[in-house]
């Protein structure tokens, strides 16, 4: 799908905040509402917004996030794909090129949790090598 430039603002509007009034979102990239809402409606449509969300703040004083790296020998993001979905502290999973295969974002109210759930994956189909690389400060957050 080609996305013009009022698409891609609309977009980045609706990334920064989800909660903007199609009212809103009219003014601030210069169309008239029914323009807006057709064009929410047909990126929704063809897939290009998956959904709307809320992001709730994690308790600062215990919650952990880790990025996650890992390789498989042989490959097979596939065959895992049904142990990532199990896992609700799977925030993300992306397949990447490179040396490392899979890089998952974890956010889990433990480091207990955490430890769970890195010895689970060890246990995943084809896992050559799991490299945990812990999130020290959140720099940005654009979710």
């Amino acid at each position: 799908m080609q996305l013009d430039k009022y698409d891609q603002k609309l977009i980045a509007l609706l990334v920064d905040d989800a909660r903007r009034s199609v009212t809103e979102l009219s003014k601030q990239i210069n169309l008239s509402r029914s323009a807006v809402a057709d064009r929410i409606r047909r990126l929704e449509e063809n897939g290009m917004i998956t959904g709307y969300h809320a992001h709730i703040k994690a308790d600062s004083v215990q919650a952990v996030t880790a990025y996650l790296a890992l390789t498989f020998r042989p490959l097979s993001c596939q065959l895992i794909q049904p142990y990532i979905d199990r896992i609700p502290e799977i925030k993300l999973a992306h397949s990447i090129s490179g040396d490392v295969d899979l890089i998952l974002l974890v956010e889990a109210p433990t480091m207990s949790r955490l430890h769970d759930i890195r010895s689970d994956i060890d246990s995943w189909p084809n896992i050559h090598k799991v490299v945990t690389h812990m999130c020290l400060a959140r720099r940005l957050d654009r979710y």
